[in-house]
């Protein structure tokens, strides 16, 4: 056990538990798998301080979420923000994604491979944590549409880009030998797929 954090020095103990269940998110199966005990001892501290910080493991689990999609989130716009025209800011954003994946495997997987639950009690009353990244997502869908002269459900599009980004990276990672066309190649068929043309 390490020793214990100044008085004033809370907002460390709060990152320390943030980064090892972070950690131990990147290797788990499931959410089960966590623990405050699992966190607490990851983080080197008692059990006991852990609720000095977080109420129960769903705020905790909600913090970490939040933190990592805002991360992706941060990447997508910067990316987006650099491109001229909607479908060309859709298609950044998709490859600013796919390119954090890449980078980052275990907060990626953290993210989107760890078996969540149906219900979080200590989310009541909030928006999922990954929501404003959706919302991005589904943004610069909806301005690719409007450009594009579609009416096509943006939330729809928006959804659909998500699953295939995803199976895009996912199989890339776990099937390097297959011959896959360039990454750049690949994204843009699947964003120009998506807007309709």
């Amino acid at each position: 056990m390490r020793s214990r954090h100044r008085r004033g020095e809370g907002s460390l103990l709060r990152d320390e538990l943030i980064e090892a269940a972070r950690r131990l998110l990147s290797t788990a199966e499931r959410e089960g798998d966590l623990s405050i005990r699992a966190v607490t001892r990851a983080a080197g501290v008692a059990p006991q301080s852990f609720y000095l910080q977080f109420r129960s493991l769903d705020e905790l689990l909600y913090a970490v979420y939040a933190i990592e999609f805002g991360r992706l989130r941060a990447a997508m716009e910067s990316a987006a923000g650099r491109a001229a025209g909607p479908e060309a800011r859709l298609l950044a954003a998709c490859l600013a994604y796919c390119g954090y994946a890449e980078e980052h495997p275990g907060r990626y997987r953290a993210l989107t491979e760890v078996r969540g639950r149906v219900h979080h009690p200590g989310w009541e009353n909030r928006d999922l944590p990954g929501a404003p990244t959706f919302q991005l997502i589904q943004d610069l869908a909806a301005a690719a549409l409007d450009a594009s002269g579609l009416s096509a459900d943006p939330f729809l599009v928006a959804a659909i880009l998500w699953v295939s980004l995803h199976g895009l990276v996912i199989l890339r990672a776990s099937r390097p030998a297959f011959p896959w066309p360039p990454l750049e190649t690949m994204t843009a068929a699947i964003v120009e797929h998506a807007v309709g043309r």
